[in-house]
């Protein structure tokens, strides 16, 4: 049986480990991994640091040293896009004109990233940041713009952003966030206000409610044209020569989409992670399940031994969905987020909000005596023990810190 996955992202590479971790025998199963990159598998979440203070190369970032899919019988082939799938003849075709056959497709293919429909969007210096060598291109312009840089969106990516453009030597370094607070995905308003703090007394210039109207500049970037509500919508002007886009991500479908796949944002997948084609099957931040698409790494790390199990015919372990959890450190500031952020007004929901010491915030959120929510800055051990407490019985006295 050969599996040929699509995306060499930990979405490809976590149901490549599972598969082989199931059957050993690469005369019973083939699994051969096809990159569009030029790199193997590496942290995307750390792409940050690339523009950091000092340069860091692409195999620093690897996740698995190049043996590591020698001994497991992993095929991986780089720079390998696939344009195109024929799944009467079960086969890909490959930018190089290659065609491969497979049994069974694993579709990784993981989200393009966002960028806002206004003018000079696209101009030299305004970057979006998905892989190494767009990380590569921010370091070289911030080096040739030391004086200031902006980030467009105020959540993980773009706050590790700021961060590491300090690092680099930039000079001033703006925010700017549409929504009304920071990590609008991850924190509260209370959660978010304390974060904040903490990154303009790192000297980050922070910008919520923003309203970008241009990217201003003729031949390339020299500067932002935004405005807030705070200030009554007047526009203001930001020069600077370097800009990062950081305003989510959109799944990549047009592959699945012009196979004939069943696709609305992501691709359409039932709980064992199979597209409409029985052959097929997708997962990651390209995969659409339940009418959700959850674009985060627990996600995929979720899915892969669901998947794998379900390629090989055992469909004992299906996928049921992911609880929105992180635990992360955001500019150097430990942060754990987990389920419910916000609640309507009328939710019968118990609110707990503390505020230990030394810029640290605590929110729990309990519904019919089950802890369901809960963000902490600033302490691991809290973070820990409000992971280990999600969807249990949960009394404010177990949680509440020590006086």
């Amino acid at each position: 049986m050969k599996v040929l996955i699509v995306g060499n992202g930990v979405a490809g590479i976590s149901v490549a480990k599972e598969l082989r971790s199931r059957e050993e025998s690469p005369d019973k199963l083939e699994v051969a991994v096809l990159a569009r990159e030029s790199y193997d598998y590496y942290s995307r979440i750390r792409l940050p640091e690339v523009f950091g203070g000092g340069p860091l190369a692409a195999e620093l970032l690897a996740l698995y040293k190049p043996g590591w899919y020698a001994e497991r019988r992993i095929g991986v082939s780089l720079a390998r896009e696939v344009v195109s799938i024929d799944r009467g003849k079960r086969c890909v075709m490959l930018s190089t004109g290659e065609e491969l056959g497979y049994d069974t497709l694993v579709l990784a293919l993981g989200a393009d990233p966002l960028r806002p429909a206004l003018p000079g969007a696209y101009l030299p210096g305004v970057f979006t940041v998905r892989e190494y060598d767009d990380a590569a291109r921010v370091r070289a312009s911030a080096l040739a713009h030391p004086g200031s840089a902006a980030v467009v969106g105020g959540g993980l990516l773009g706050l590790e952003a700021a961060r590491h453009l300090q690092l680099l030597g930039v000079e001033r370094v703006a925010v700017l966030e549409i929504a009304p607070r920071l990590l609008p995905r991850q924190l509260d308003r209370g959660g978010a206000a304390v974060l904040e703090r903490r990154l303009e007394a790192m000297g980050m210039e922070i910008v919520t409610g923003a309203s970008l109207s241009a990217f201003e500049g003729s031949e390339r970037l020299e500067g932002l044209s935004y405005g807030t509500a705070a200030a009554g919508g007047a526009r203001r002007s930001l020069a600077t020569g370097t800009a990062v886009v950081s305003m989510g991500v959109r799944p990549r479908i047009g592959l699945a989409k012009a196979a004939g796949l069943a696709t609305v944002r992501g691709i359409v997948v039932d709980r064992n992670l199979r597209t409409s084609d029985p052959s097929i099957f997708a997962l990651g931040d390209c995969a659409e399940f339940g009418g959700a698409v959850p674009a985060i790494i627990p996600a995929a790390l979720e899915q892969a031994p669901c998947c794998a199990a379900a390629v090989l015919g055992d469909e004992s372990r299906p996928y049921a969905g992911t609880t929105p959890s992180n635990t992360l450190k955001v500019a150097g500031i430990d942060l754990f987020s987990a389920g419910r952020v916000e609640y309507g007004e009328g939710e019968a929901l118990e609110e707990l909000v503390f505020e230990p010491a030394e810029g640290g915030y605590e929110r729990y959120l309990l519904k019919d005596g089950l802890l369901v929510g809960a963000v902490v800055i600033g302490s691991k051990e809290r973070a820990r023990s409000a992971k280990a407490r999600m969807g249990s019985p949960t009394t404010k006295a177990e949680i509440a810190p020590e006086s």
